[in-house]
């Protein structure tokens, strides 16, 4: 009984060949439940704003800094256990403990509440990625790691499709509330199967250096922000999420606010929304359910792709220059931002939606190579905390200050100008362009990469 609840480690590479692409399906499930979580409020933040009475800003600090904070903060003594003790221990408790905070969002009756129940699930949430990123660049060969990498961060965008599709259709057929409800209860479920099938690898497995460290989040940072190369690029790490969130998480509102309706109604036959016959009435409007999806598909699809295609294309090209795990990010954000602010600018949502699968595609693919470099930077028993550490830079700067900024912007237009609607357009826009030119910071990233890693010695 005991060796089945806590089964042996996986102490061989090809121990680790047999299961990993099991342990990695698993991994990106546990990925999907924390994103569906996260997610899930953004679809919600119409209903919730009437039922609670809240503003644009209090929304953005719902979904964006209380978090953030949180998350980060939490996100470092997690990874100093995850560092020490047991990783798949830590991921199972905390997705119970996220998944358990999300159903009680829909128990809350003001801001005050549901911002407490909001950093329980950042709280939560803190031990998923690092013990994770730490499992797989010991499950994976050095040359295959960005790309199982990439995969596991796919988890986000799957996540994400489910999470505004589940959480439209279900406010649409019950209510706000019982949709945290429903996505929150299964993740409970799901971390007891976590815990009994999935197999730890030991540290440093497939690692080329001894595993002798054992270092707190302060020298981890000291270390890493040592690295001009490193200090280059996680600060256009956090530029770059600075317009995923703030304009991803903004998107249902302002599909429901500047557009409100679907200019093709043919879309909606195609899509089973309604029949022919019902196109002459209020059937044209979007719902929730419609945004859902339809953003759901467009975000989860392209971003899944994006962030796919960025890890293979990092292992591919930084096989015989290791600098390209920052040049594709880079060319992924310099090309997105423009069709960034395309999607925001076209007079219609279809329009908007098929140039923000463009963007999102491009802009997700620094996510695989990003950690995988981080991870080439240090030895195997630093790799949760320097995933800790690169992630509370990302999220205090994107997923922090992204939608919250986003929305205060939004406020100030809603208050001071004429243009009420298309408040939270302006504010979207305002961000890419602020933000997005931070992005050639990728490019001084690579060049000032060590050069042992550039010749595959780290």
């Amino acid at each position: 009984m005991q060796s089945w609840l806590n089964p042996p480690k996986i102490t061989t590479m090809e121990a680790s060949k047999r299961h990993r692409a099991y342990a990695l399906t698993m991994l990106v499930i546990v990925y999907v439940f924390n994103f569906i979580d996260r997610q899930i409020l953004n679809i919600l933040q119409e209903p919730i704003k009437a039922d609670l009475g809240l503003s644009d800003t209090q929304l953005g600090m719902l979904t964006g800094l209380s978090f953030a904070l949180i998350y980060c903060i939490a996100g470092i003594p997690v990874a100093r256990l995850a560092d020490k003790y047991s990783r798949k221990t830590v991921m199972t408790v905390s997705l119970a403990l996220w998944s358990g905070f999300t159903a009680l969002c829909g128990l809350t009756g003001n801001f005050i509440q549901l911002l407490g129940a909001r950093l329980g699930v950042g709280l939560g949430e803190a031990g998923g990625s690092p013990p994770a990123h730490a499992m797989l660049s010991d499950y994976y060969e050095r040359e295959k790691r960005g790309r199982a990498l990439a995969i596991y961060s796919s988890g986000l965008y799957i996540g994400t499709l489910l999470g505004y599709w589940l959480g439209g259709w279900i406010s649409d057929a019950m209510t706000w509330r019982e949709a945290f409800f429903v996505v929150g209860i299964p993740g409970v479920v799901f971390s007891m199967l976590l815990w009994l099938t999935v197999r730890e690898p030991v540290r440093g497995l497939s690692g080329l250096k001894p595993v002798t460290d054992n270092v707190t989040f302060m020298e981890s940072f000291r270390r890493l922000w040592a690295l001009k190369s490193f200090r280059y690029y996680s600060l256009a790490t956090g530029a770059g999420t600075f317009v995923t969130y703030g304009v991803g998480n903004w998107m249902p509102p302002f599909l429901t606010r500047s557009h409100g309706a679907w200019s093709i109604p043919d879309l909606q036959v195609f899509m089973g929304f309604c029949t022919p016959d019902q196109l002459a009435t209020a059937c044209i409007e979007m719902n929730r359910t419609e945004i859902g999806l339809m953003y759901g598909i467009v975000a989860g699809v392209g971003g899944a792709i994006g962030t796919i295609s960025g890890g293979y294309l990092a292992d591919h090209l930084g096989a015989k220059d290791r600098r390209w795990f920052l040049w594709v990010p880079m060319w992924g954000k310099l090309i997105g931002g423009p069709l960034f602010i395309a999607c925001l600018l076209v007079p219609t949502a279809e329009l908007a939606l098929m140039f923000y699968f463009f963007a999102i595609t491009m802009a997700a693919m620094y996510l695989g190579p990003a950690l995988a470099i981080t991870h080439h930077l240090v030895s195997p028993s630093m790799r949760a905390m320097s995933s800790a550490v690169l992630f509370f830079i990302l999220n205090i700067v994107g997923l922090g200050f992204g939608p919250m900024i986003v929305g205060m912007i939004s406020d100030w237009f809603a208050a001071n100008t004429d243009i009420v609607a298309d408040s939270a357009r302006w504010g979207m826009v305002i961000a890419v362009c602020a933000t997005y030119p931070l992005c050639i910071l990728w490019h001084l990233g690579a060049r000032h990469l060590p050069q042992a890693d550039q010749d595959g010695e780290l």
